[in-house]
């Protein structure tokens, strides 16, 4: 240790860097669904957002500070919520029950909603791995 500041903080059970240190996780790209909105969350990149509402079901999440040089060669979307998923589910053939695929999901709504939301959103995640590998598990539901 070299300092008495250093000293202190890792003796002090209170000192939030220590609680950080000793608790935080890597990111991990993740995708649930929200039971109390109604709503299934994604998020590929750990970073703050701002919304961008495409459709009555899609809303977009991009970086809030995209020039920052942690953004640079990255797709432009970090994310996205799929609202009304109950009553979307019911029109869409599916139970939101189980595990399901996020590019399952996606797949049959652009089929049945062929809009230009629905387009922009599955050309992004053509593009990105991260969420062609992401599930839903509804079990899990928060």
């Amino acid at each position: 240790m070299n300092t008495m500041a250093e000293a202190h903080q890792k003796s002090d059970p209170w000192s939030l860097r220590a609680f950080i240190a000793e608790n935080s996780m890597e990111f991990r790209p993740i995708a649930y669904y929200d039971k109390h909105l109604d709503c299934i969350r994604v998020q590929i990149r750990d970073c703050s957002v701002t919304e961008q509402r495409l459709n009555r079901f899609f809303t977009i999440l991009k970086p809030m500070h995209p020039n920052e040089p942690e953004h640079a060669g990255l797709p432009e979307y970090v994310g996205l919520n799929i609202k009304g998923v109950r009553h979307l589910f019911e029109r869409l053939g599916l139970k939101p029950k189980g595990v399901v695929r996020l590019v399952e999901i996606l797949d049959r709504m652009v089929k049945m909603f062929p809009d230009r939301a629905c387009k922009i959103v599955e050309e992004e995640v053509s593009r990105n791995r991260e969420m062609q590998d992401l599930y839903i598990n509804f079990a899990e539901a928060v």
